[in-house]
């Protein structure tokens, strides 16, 4: 089974603000943001099963409906997981919190400091770890570079999540596209900590970073901890796969060390599900 664990269904049109489009302008981003629910059936359908969410983040101009997500993911609910975004400096945070985890069903809650401007240390976020903690709903938390102005680049450091795992000791995290540029800090972290994992959304097309990463992954040993994610629309699963499968295709002609099969492979159908306890 090929479980997608990290896909966006977003509307490019009423749910970003002119703010994280001109960063993406800027930055010369031009990944498919336009795309419909058709088009994510479509650019998804090679997995299994699909964990699905939008983004909240007012500081940098997201704007995701939870209850447009679920509502998609209702429809097909054996298919996919919805996982709920929730920004904390939306002043009902916490409420929002609890009505989508009791109403709308969410199984997993998406975060993201360095979208949402708050550090992950903050009371605010800190609240919203004791009630996942509490009810085990694990957390998806975006601890990367991006592209969004505004917001620090140190609140998206992975190390950060040492200390919140070390004071919320049985919160499921998971620290998608594996911290980068610091896959290094990640890959310690989910190796030190018994409930920190990472997936590896937005990677594979840097392919000298991501070979490195997956080369540290099996040197540090850690493999058992990553999960597989598109990160779509930056990507479809089926490109994510392959340009996971064709890791060491720039190895031609050089001594550096493949990663192996097996690494690649268990990554590809390891299941979150089970592993996460999500019912």
């Amino acid at each position: 089974m090929i479980i997608d664990m990290h896909t966006h269904l977003i509307d490019y049109d009423t749910e970003m603000g002119d703010h994280i489009k001109a960063d993406m302008a800027r930055c010369g981003i031009k990944s498919p943001w336009r795309c419909s629910e058709a088009d994510f059936i479509r650019d998804t359908k090679i997995a299994d099963k699909v964990f699905v969410f939008g983004i909240r983040a007012q500081a940098t101009g997201w704007f995701s409906s939870n209850e447009r997500v679920a509502a998609f993911a209702h429809k097909e609910p054996e298919r996919y997981i919805f996982v709920a975004s929730i920004d904390p400096l939306d002043k009902d945070f916490m409420e929002q919190l609890i009505y989508v985890h009791t109403h709308l069903r969410a199984k997993m809650i998406k975060l993201g400091p360095i979208y949402q401007g708050v550090h992950p240390l903050d009371e605010k976020y800190r609240q919203i770890y004791s009630y996942c903690q509490q009810h085990g709903l694990p957390i998806i938390t975006h601890m990367a570079a991006t592209f969004a102005s505004g917001v620090p680049m140190e609140y998206a450091r992975p190390i950060i999540m040492d200390r919140v795992a070390c004071e919320y000791p049985r919160l499921k995290i998971i620290l998608a596209h594996m911290g980068h540029p610091w896959e290094a800090e990640a890959i310690t972290v989910i190796r030190k900590q018994a409930n920190v994992y990472a997936d590896i959304s937005a990677l594979h097309y840097r392919p000298w970073q991501f070979y490195q990463s997956m080369r540290l992954l099996e040197e540090y040993g850690a493999q058992s901890k990553v999960f597989f994610g598109s990160d779509y629309p930056a990507a479809t699963t089926e490109d994510t796969l392959k340009g996971l499968r064709n890791v060491n295709a720039l190895l031609a002609g050089t001594a550096l060390p493949p990663v192996s099969q097996e690494l690649i492979e268990g990554i590809i159908y390891r299941n979150p599900i089970e592993i996460l306890e999500i019912s």
